[in-house]
C-alpha cells in the first residue's frame, strides 16, 4: 500500500506546482471606489493593487463618457506605497468616468487590466463588485517557461545523480549541455515574452526591475554553462565540476522565485514563502531531472554500479516526493485558499489535471521502486521502461506548471465595482442551446443602470436556479479599456437583477454573461449599445432658409447641421464641428453619418469633406421624418456622436 501514500503526497504536492509563481497586479481597492457618486470633483484617483506594478510600464487612463482622456500627467507612483499609484485631476464636471488601467507586475512581468466608473453628481445607485482580466499566458511565454523549468531541472538533477548516486560520474556530459541549453533559451525567450506581452521592446524591458530578474537569472546560468564546458573539454567527469553546476542551477532556481509570487507580497511571512517555494522547485526538478540522467547514464554504467546508482536514486526519490507534498501543502494554504477553487476555477481544474498526471506519476515510481529495483541488473529493462514513461509525464507536467505561471491564483478575486453595458433588451442563448437569457437594461444610457437578466432552461422553458451569474463587458472599438465584470443578485426563480455604472461610454458594448450551475457553466453572448447621454439640440429658421440645428455636443463643442435643400428628394446634409471657442474644430478622418426612417435600420450615407471639420453626406429623403446620427473623432481622441430627429417637408 506504499504506492498510495506517494499518490497521496503527490497529489498534495501538485496544488503547488500551479500556484506558488503566479504572479498579477490585480486591482482590490480604489479612491474612489467603483460605482461611487461624488458630490465634487476628486483630486487624485488612488488605485491599489495585489503587488507592485512597474510605474514605467503600467497605465492608467481617466475617461469622459466621449472616451476623451481627461488626466493630463498620467499615472504615478505613490511615494513609499510600492503596490499603488495614482492620477491627479483637474477639476471634473458632473458626468460619469470611467477608469481604465492595465499593470504590469514588477514582479515578473504578468499583465493585468480592468475598468470601473464613478460618478460626479449623478444620482446615487448601489455599485456592483468588478472583476479584473488577466490576458491568457501566450504560447511564447508558456514555452520559455517550460524550456527553464525543463533545463534547470536537468542540471540540478544531472549534478546530484552522477555525483551521489553513482560510484564514478558518467560521461554524458551532452545530457548537461542540452539542459544548459533549454535553460539558456528559456530566459531569452522569457524576456522576450514579457516584452511582447507588455508592449515595449527589450531594450526598455532590461532597464526595468523585470530585465534585472533576467539578469539575476541568466548570471548563474552563465556559470553552470561554463562548469558544464570545462567539464565537456576535460572529457574526464570532475565531481567539483557537477557540483558547481548543479549549485549554480540551483542558485538560478532562486532566482526565478525571486521573480515569482511567493516574493511578491511583503510581510512576515515572505521569507517562508521564498524559502518554501525555492526548495520545492529544487526538489521537484531533482526528482524529475535527476531521473531523466538515471537513465541516461544506466546503459554505460556496469550491472553492478548501475543497481548502486538505481537503489539509491530510489531512496532519495522517495524522499524527494515527500519534500515536494510538504512544501506543497504550506503553500497552497497560502495560494489556492480553497477546495472549492478546486473545482470551480479554470486555474482549480488545470491544478486538478497535474493532480491526476502526477498521481499516475507516483504510481509509476512505487511500480519501480517495489518490483524493478530489488531485481537489481534483471529488472533494468522493465525500469528503463517505465522511468522513461515518468519523464515523459514529468515533461508535461512542466509545461502545464508553465501554463500556470500566467494565471492568478483562485483566491485574488478583488472586489471592485463596475458592470456591463445597457439600453434596451438583448436576448442570447448558450452555445449549447441549453440557456437562454433575456438582458433588460435600463434606462441603457451611459451611466448608472440597473440590469435584469431573467435565465431560462432552452427547451422548457422553465427559470433556471443558478449559483452565480456574472456579466462580462469588453468595448470590441476600445480594445485599450479593459473589461469589467457585474455579478447579479437572484431575486426571484429565474431573475437576477444589479445595478452599476459598467456602460461609462456610449456606443457598442460586447457582454458574456456566465452562467454557473454546480460544477457546469455556461456562456451567453450579448450585444447593447448604451445611448448617448441627451442632448441640447437648438433649432434656428429663417425665412427661405435651411433649418439649421446647433447640437450641444458636452464640454464645449458643437455640432451645426443643416439639409440643402431641406425639401423632399435629393439633398446635401451639411455637418460643420465647432470648437469651445467657435472656430470649426478639425476632424482628421472622415465623420460618419447614418439615416433611417423611423423602425427601419439605419444605413450608411457616402460622405465627403468640404472643411477641416466640415462634411457633406449625400441623400435622397422622401417627406417624413428621418433619424439621423453624426459621428467624428478630433485630434486629441475623443469621439463625437450626435443623434439627430429632422423633418423634411411640410
Amino acid at each position: 500500500m506504499r504506492w498510495l501514500g506517494r499518490s497521496a503526497a503527490a497529489f498534495s504536492a501538485v496544488l503547488i506546482l500551479a500556484s506558488g509563481v503566479s504572479a498579477h497586479a490585480l486591482l482590490v481597492r480604489s479612491d474612489p471606489a467603483a460605482g461611487a457618486v461624488l458630490q465634487r470633483s476628486p483630486d487624485t484617483i488612488t488605485l491599489s493593487f495585489t503587488e507592485a506594478p512597474d510605474p514605467s510600464l503600467s497605465i492608467v487612463h481617466v475617461l469622459d463618457s466621449t472616451g476623451k482622456a481627461v488626466d493630463p500627467h498620467g499615472a504615478r507612483p505613490v511615494p513609499d506605497q510600492p503596490q499603488e499609484l495614482a492620477v491627479a485631476l483637474n477639476p471634473l464636471p458632473g458626468g460619469v468616468y470611467t477608469v481604465s488601467w492595465r499593470t504590469v507586475s514588477a514582479v515578473d512581468g504578468h499583465v493585468a487590466g480592468g475598468a470601473f466608473a464613478f460618478g460626479v453628481g449623478v444620482t446615487p445607485q448601489a455599485a456592483a463588485p468588478a472583476q479584473p482580466s488577466t490576458p491568457l499566458p501566450s504560447p511564447l511565454y508558456v514555452a520559455s517557461r517550460w524550456a527553464l523549468y525543463l533545463g534547470l531541472g536537468g542540471i540540478l538533477g544531472a549534478a546530484w545523480v552522477w555525483t551521489i548516486a553513482f560510484p564514478a560520474p558518467p560521461s554524458r556530459w551532452w545530457f548537461l549541455g542540452a539542459a544548459w541549453g533549454l535553460s539558456a533559451v528559456g530566459v531569452v525567450v522569457l524576456g522576450a515574452a514579457q516584452a511582447a506581452d507588455v508592449g515595449v521592446g527589450v531594450g526598455r524591458l532590461l532597464a526595468t526591475n523585470l530585465g534585472q530578474a533576467l539578469y539575476w537569472r541568466a548570471l548563474p546560468i552563465a556559470v553552470a554553462g561554463a562548469a558544464i564546458a570545462a567539464g565537456a573539454a576535460r572529457g574526464a567527469p570532475r565531481r567539483p565540476l557537477l557540483v558547481v553546476a548543479g549549485a549554480a542551477a540551483a542558485v538560478a532556481m532562486l532566482a526565478h522565485v525571486l521573480a515569482g509570487h511567493a516574493a511578491a507580497n511583503p510581510g512576515p511571512w515572505q521569507p517562508a514563502n521564498i524559502a518554501l517555494q525555492w526548495v520545492h522547485f529544487a526538489a521537484v526538478g531533482a526528482w524529475i531531472g535527476g531521473l531523466a540522467a538515471l537513465l541516461i547514464a544506466l546503459p554505460a554504467a556496469g550491472r553492478e554500479d548501475g543497481a548502486l546508482a538505481t537503489r539509491r536514486f530510489s531512496a532519495a526519490a522517495a524522499c524527494l516526493l515527500g519534500i515536494v507534498a510538504a512544501t506543497g501543502v504550506l503553500r497552497a494554504v497560502d495560494e489556492v485558499g480553497s477546495v472549492g477553487a478546486l473545482l470551480s476555477t479554470g486555474f482549480g481544474r488545470l491544478v486538478d489535471l497535474k493532480a491526476l498526471l502526477l498521481l499516475v506519476l507516483a504510481s509509476l515510481g512505487a511500480v519501480n521502486r517495489s518490483r524493478n529495483v530489488p531485481q537489481g541488473p534483471q529488472g533494468r529493462s522493465g525500469l528503463l521502461r517505465i522511468g522513461a514513461t515518468e519523464v515523459a509525464l514529468g515533461v508535461i507536467v512542466f509545461g502545464i506548471a508553465g501554463y500556470l505561471t500566467g494565471l492568478p491564483p483562485p483566491h485574488y478575486n478583488p472586489a471592485l465595482a463596475s458592470a456591463p453595458p445597457a439600453a434596451v433588451v438583448a436576448t442570447g442563448h448558450a452555445f449549447a442551446t441549453s440557456v437562454r437569457m433575456r438582458l433588460e437594461v435600463s434606462p441603457g444610457a451611459v451611466g448608472v443602470n440597473r440590469f435584469t437578466a431573467s435565465v431560462s432552461d432552452y427547451d422548457t422553458g422553465r427559470p433556471v436556479d443558478a449559483d452565480r451569474i456574472t456579466l462580462t463587458f469588453s468595448k470590441p472599438d476600445r480594445p485599450d479599456i479593459g473589461s469589467s465584470a457585474l455579478d447579479l443578485l437572484r431575486t426571484a426563480p429565474g431573475v437576477y437583477r444589479a445595478a452599476g455604472t459598467n456602460l461609462s461610454l456610449e456606443g457598442s458594448w460586447s457582454i458574456s454573461a456566465l452562467v454557473v450551475h454546480g460544477l457546469s457553466s455556461v456562456d451567453v453572448p450579448l450585444t447593447v449599445t448604451a445611448r448617448s447621454l441627451p442632448q441640447t439640440v437648438r433649432t434656428i429658421m429663417a425665412p427661405g432658409q435651411p433649418t439649421l440645428y446647433v447640437i450641444d455636443l458636452g464640454g464645449g463643442p458643437q455640432l451645426n447641421v443643416y439639409l440643402d435643400p431641406d425639401k423632399p428628394g435629393p439633398n446635401e446634409v451639411h455637418a460643420t464641428f465647432i470648437d469651445a471657442n467657435g472656430n470649426e474644430l478639425p476632424i482628421p478622418a472622415a465623420a460618419t453619418v447614418t439615416a433611417a426612417a423611423p423602425g427601419q435600420t439605419p444605413r450608411a450615407l457616402p460622405v465627403r469633406r468640404f472643411g477641416p471639420g466640415h462634411f457633406i453626406a449625400d441623400a435622397t429623403f422622401p417627406g417624413g421624418t428621418w433619424n439621423l446620427e453624426f459621428s467624428g473623432i478630433s485630434k486629441d481622441g475623443r469621439t463625437l456622436r450626435a443623434p439627430l430627429t429632422v423633418r423634411v417637408g411640410p
